[in-house]
């Protein structure tokens, strides 16, 4: 008789184990909903940010062959066009290994993080007085919308001037800065203008 009556009890204990309540799990969702919140976007931007180290490293890349072509040819006249810099055999590609090299249209093999490709424009400057050797070359990426459209654009270019190379970068939040560039923006057309040593672009967007 005890032993039954202590299993009927036992068995009042069980049943009467409380369950999760309304409240608890709205507690708990909204719980989990916050830190969501507050961590997806510092995923977001750990992904951006490494994309954008993915460009600065490719970008390096490119820098080093416009030096070489530059150093190696006193300038950018022997290069002044997509088509010159941009040949099979010779400018630019020479210099760069077959997955980084660009067509005849300035569009690279490569594509950057967000895959599209990468592409490059070539400018000298005008007007009398301008030494012929002088330009620059620009290397440039669309960034997160993958558009060249003058917001979040990736951009570096390296510049000839009277036999001074000098590079600098646009869009990164840590930018390469040059006393002989004084500054990168778009336009609707790519175009240099050199004065007192300091070379002022404008890239195609």
């Amino acid at each position: 008789m005890r032993n039954l009556m202590h299993k009927v009890n036992s068995n009042k204990i069980a049943h009467k184990k409380p369950g999760f309540t309304l409240v608890e799990i709205l507690v708990v969702i909204v719980v989990i909903g916050l830190l969501f919140m507050v961590f997806v976007p510092r995923i977001d931007f750990a992904s951006n940010s490494a994309r954008e180290t993915g460009v600065k490293s490719d970008f390096r890349s490119f820098e080093l062959a416009a030096e070489q072509l530059m150093r190696e040819n006193a300038g950018v006249s022997k290069h002044n066009t997509l088509t010159a810099l941009c040949a099979a055999n010779g400018g630019i590609n020479q210099y760069l290994d077959a997955a980084l090299q660009f067509d005849t249209t300035g569009k690279c093999a490569q594509t950057d993080p967000w895959n599209q490709n990468y592409t490059l424009q070539i400018v000298t400057p005008t007007g009398t007085g301008t030494n012929p050797n002088s330009g620059a070359i620009m290397f440039l990426s669309g960034g997160k919308d993958s558009k060249l459209d003058g917001t979040g654009d990736f951009v570096i270019a390296t510049v000839f001037d009277d036999g001074k190379i000098s590079s600098a970068t646009s869009g990164f939040s840590s930018n390469i800065t040059s006393a002989s560039i004084g500054g990168i923006t778009s336009n609707t057309a790519a175009s240099v203008s050199i004065a007192g040593g300091v070379a002022t672009l404008k890239y195609k967007k």
